[in-house]
């Protein structure tokens, strides 16, 4: 199983948690970045557990989040009538 990571792969942020063990001793951590909430798991190839290989596209840096827009608000429920 891979080490407890140093940065996180998506924002590179120093500090990833690990958030969950699974039930067989050794089999798998999910990770959590408390910056920017990417989990992962342990077990995941590469391409998303290395932050040198892990997309560009889908990457930022913890500076980018304060102009991430804000999620709008869920709608009342329509009532039947």
């Amino acid at each position: 199983m891979k080490q407890h990571p140093e940065i996180c792969p998506r924002c590179e942020s120093n500090g990833p948690e690990a958030l969950s063990h699974s039930p067989v001793e050794g089999a798998w951590t999910v990770f959590h970045c408390p910056t920017c909430f990417f989990t992962w798991r342990s077990t995941e190839p590469d391409f998303i557990t290395d932050p040198k290989k892990y997309n560009p596209n889908f990457k930022f840096s913890p500076a980018d989040m304060a102009n991430f827009g804000v999620m709008p608000a869920i709608p009342e429920l329509k009532t039947k009538g």
